[in-house]
């Protein structure tokens, strides 16, 4: 007998939102702000400050949007190309 898996959609914050829609410019910045490659302990380190950096630039109609987004995301289904993406990166 086979037991159905059960998928749990993943509660979308904020950040999730602006780190997902923002990844080539995050990574981009902290490569540049730790003068080291992507996946390096310095490039780590930096990550969080690049998307610091990064969310700092947004106006508000763009935070009051991503924060839809992220509420939006959590109740429903992701959009199809962020559902690729998603299985991509976890599975």
């Amino acid at each position: 007998m086979l037991k159905k898996s059960v998928f749990k959609t993943k509660k979308w914050l904020y950040l999730d939102i602006v780190t997902t829609m923002h990844h080539k410019e995050i990574c981009k910045l902290a490569a540049k702000l730790s003068a080291s490659q992507p996946g390096s302990s310095p490039f780590l380190c930096a990550y969080k400050r690049a998307c610091s950096q990064v969310e700092e630039k947004f106006t508000d109609r763009e935070r009051q949007k991503y924060r839809i987004m992220a509420k939006k995301w959590s109740e429903k289904k992701l959009p199809p190309r962020m559902q690729q993406q998603y299985v991509h990166r976890n599975f």
